[in-house]
């Protein structure tokens, strides 16, 4: 998640440094234009609803989860509202991008918790060789480092937030059960898609991808009902 993190930051960075189309295409480029200033906008009035760095924002059984945490979560999740087409400016949206927001740090912790409780730790050396991919993704030791620096983290608390995913992620394959999709299911899943799609497609060229669709989505639905009794069964506070 945070190797996705920055490098979405660095695609951004990217996206605002294009060249302006040709003058052939000056309509098309006035209208991308006006887009991209509508989109900035709603960043910056998005960008409001972050909080300190430093700030306590909730609390797990004791555990300080803090501001620059909460706003890396912050930053995909007003990602994911705007492919949607949603305006995380709009108050309504604000609302709901702060609880999805706090659900996802809150349910992050609970999880790495429950996976220590449990006793799963992550591989030292797997650890180091993930944050040499990270590093590899820069031209230097320094632009990394400052790259880290305007998400609020070091390198050592990128390697402990690793290892917290890694330990986490072996706990979830192990403790979390999933059903392998059904016939039925991946059946009304491709009539489905053969409805919108309006294409001449065979069950048997699809297959693979609907059976994968179909597990990571039964994967999702059993991390919620976990985290929400996880939620039942451990100290929660909210303090924003």
């Amino acid at each position: 998640m945070l190797k996705k993190l920055i490098t979405l930051s660095l695609l951004s960075l990217l996206l605002f440094s294009l060249a302006a189309c040709s003058d052939d295409k000056k309509e098309e480029t006035q209208e991308s234009e006006t887009e991209k200033t509508e989109e900035q906008g709603q960043q910056e009035e998005a960008k409001k609803q972050q909080v300190e760095p430093d700030k306590t924002v909730a609390k797990v059984n004791g555990e300080e989860l803090k501001g620059s945490e909460y706003n890396m979560w912050y930053q995909q999740v007003q990602m994911t509202f705007m492919q949607q087409g949603m305006d995380p400016s709009s108050e309504e949206s604000a609302k709901k991008l702060k609880q999805a927001t706090l659900d996802q740090l809150v349910g992050q912790e609970l999880l790495v918790q429950e996976a220590k409780e449990k006793g799963y730790e992550a591989d030292e050396e797997k650890v180091n060789e993930q944050l040499k991919k990270q590093k590899e993704q820069f031209d230097s030791e320094e632009k990394f480092k400052e790259a880290l620096k305007k998400q609020g983290l070091t390198v050592e608390k990128l390697k402990a937030d690793f290892a917290d995913q890694m330990a986490t992620d072996e706990y979830i394959k192990k403790e979390v059960e999933i059903e392998e999709p059904t016939d039925k299911e991946i059946q009304d899943f491709f009539d489905q898609y053969k409805e919108m799609s309006k294409k001449e497609v065979k069950l048997a060229d699809v297959k693979e991808q609907i059976v994968s669709t179909l597990k990571r989505q039964k994967r999702n639905e059993a991390l919620g009902k976990l985290i929400e009794q996880l939620k039942k069964d451990n100290e929660v506070e909210i303090l924003i």
